[in-house]
């Protein structure tokens, strides 16, 4: 109890000092907090943006040539039709289908509400290949398909500019045709907009007669997966790798949509592997880069904590040399400068990684869940503890040093000591 006194006593005779060596121990924990924090909203948001669909999805889209073709020019633009579509729907490698036409500009009219909508036809598995969660009433499926019926669902956006989501059995004209709306699902894409989905064949024989489009959307057996990534990013003014899967696709395509097969922007093909491993790569080296910013910042509070207490020493000499002549036991010295030095460090670490915390909670509270990729500030909180417990250890270290010192110092040396 006497020792915890004495530790007081000090820290309160030198308010100012200790202040500036808590403000340097507070801020390397505060930065370290703010910085992990940061990293995992960024990697949040980017997850966000890119983590609803499945890991082994694929998208292709038709594009334009690049190269001539059997006296045909480049620069022509490509398109799929059904037959492209059946040879694809075919390959071994493919799991869940779905062909993706996409108009534009259309008006949805419900009661008195206007909405300009992106109204896209699509096969039932497309709600499993983009994960499409439904809200209400049910999804399209084959039957609608089938039958050509006139049916759709609605994304949320769809129903907040209607102004109303009571539209489950009622009907919703797009352009000229009625449609009754049999579901509301989640929003897409935010570029994508209010969107308004109905089955392909409808889309086809309304929308679309010549039966040309130029997207669509499937998975790959997992089995397979490793063949469609390339696991080279594109650079600028270099075309990518082609992977084992797009060679195959474009030398099946290639007859029928007469394009040569080497030509890659005839057909563009991109995994949501081959992106989340970029992602990933990316996040990694950013986290890195961040432990690297924090400790060093860790690492400098370490060392004003110890150019404190060597300070502290020097100026409190005379004193351990008084209290040695009087019979003060060297451990009662020892604790006291190591003490004090573990008191600094672990009072203004906590203080600066609460600290930390709260900024991160308040970001969450006012950064907006728009486009802005940022979601959930969240912190590792085993690695921020770990951190603060490695910064109490090196106060321990940081003031054992100098402790050691005022130890080893001789009662007659220490009276004649001058600052």
């Amino acid at each position: 109890m006497g020792i915890l006194s004495e530790i007081w006593s000090s820290i309160s005779r030198n308010r100012f000092r200790t202040a500036l060596t808590g403000f340097a121990v507070a801020w390397g924990i505060f930065i370290l907090v703010v910085l992990l924090g940061a990293s995992n909203g960024l990697k949040n948001g980017i997850q966000d943006n890119y983590g609803s669909r499945l890991l082994n999805s694929v998208d292709m889209w038709a594009g334009w040539t690049s190269m001539p073709y059997r006296g045909l020019p480049a620069d022509r633009q490509m398109y799929f039709t059904n037959r492209e579509a059946q040879i694809i729907r075919d390959m071994t490698e493919v799991e869940l289908f779905s062909i993706v036409v996409n108009t534009r500009g259309i008006t949805a009219n419900y009661g008195a509400q206007y909405s300009s909508v992106m109204l896209k036809g699509v096969e039932a598995d497309y709600q499993s290949i983009f994960r499409k969660k439904v809200y209400k009433g049910r999804f399209l499926n084959m039957l609608d398909q089938q039958q050509m019926n006139k049916v759709c669902v609605v994304d949320k956006r769809t129903t907040e500019e209607l102004g109303t989501d009571d539209l489950i059995g009622k009907y919703l004209k797009l352009g000229d045709i009625s449609f009754m709306v049999v579901g509301v699902c989640e929003n897409g894409d935010r570029w994508e907009g209010a969107t308004v989905l109905i089955p392909l064949a409808t889309h086809q024989a309304i929308y679309t007669p010549d039966h040309r489009f130029d997207h669509m959307s499937l998975t790959i057996n997992k089995e397979k997966l490793n063949t469609v990534v390339t696991g080279q990013m594109m650079m600028p003014g270099r075309e990518r790798e082609s992977s084992e899967f797009e060679e195959k696709v474009r030398k099946a395509l290639a007859p029928t949509m007469q394009f040569d097969e080497r030509d890659q922007r005839a057909v563009g093909i991109w995994s949501q592997k081959e992106m989340y491993d970029h992602q990933e790569g990316a996040m990694a080296a950013i986290r890195l880069f961040v432990l690297i910013i924090g400790i060093c910042t860790l690492i400098s509070g370490v060392v004003g904590v110890s150019n404190i207490m060597l300070v502290s020493v020097r100026e409190r000499t005379k004193e351990f040399g008084i209290r040695k002549a009087i019979g003060a036991p060297p451990r009662t010295i020892l604790l006291t400068v190591a003490g004090e030095s573990v008191l600094i460090t672990a009072l203004f670490g906590y203080i600066g990684m609460f600290t930390g915390i709260g900024i991160m909670e308040l970001v969450n509270m006012l950064v907006p869940h728009g486009d802005f990729p940022f979601r959930d500030a969240t912190m590792d909180i085993p690695v921020v503890s770990i951190a603060t417990a490695i910064m109490v250890i090196a106060g321990v270290i940081a003031g054992a040093v100098p402790a050691l010192r005022a130890m080893r110092i001789k009662p007659i040396e220490a009276l004649n000591y001058e600052k």
